[in-house]
């Protein structure tokens, strides 16, 4: 059994920096909800914060080691034609999930706060881009 176990991390070692990616992001999502549903005055028990967390993750995981194993065994030696990395498919639905994970606390932030992390990097940008057309007017 020990073999075993050492043989499949090995197997799926190209996967565990996206796995623990897609785990940050889902920690932070669950602590955001949290804090939501408590500003929000809903009753939060470590029991449904453990137990949602953990099914989210052996979803994500299946998921991700399914597209892995797509990706190692059809995908990547085509897509190696193409593009310069390996496992394209599986990076691609780790971005996913992590979009996914983004876009639930973007929403929790926004629907308490007012305003959302999306719009304050778009408020930032906007801000950076009218200082640096400040500075070629002063330059002219």
């Amino acid at each position: 059994m020990k073999n075993f176990l050492m043989a499949f991390m090995v197997f799926i070692a190209p996967l565990l920096p996206l796995a623990l990616l897609v785990t940050f992001a889902s920690i932070i999502d669950t602590f955001v909800g949290r804090w939501y549903a408590g500003q929000k005055g809903e009753v939060v028990t470590s029991r449904k914060t453990r137990l949602g967390l953990m099914r989210k993750l052996i979803i994500y995981f299946t998921a991700l080691l399914f597209c892995f194993l797509v990706d190692k065994f059809m995908i990547n030696e085509i897509a190696r034609n193409y593009i310069w990395f390996d496992w394209a498919f599986t990076k691609f639905i780790a971005s996913l999930l992590m979009w996914i994970e983004y876009t639930s606390i973007d929403e929790k932030i926004k629907w308490i706060k007012g305003e959302g992390i999306t719009d304050k990097i778009v408020k930032f940008g906007r801000s950076l881009k009218s200082l640096i057309g400040f500075k070629k007017d002063l330059e002219s």
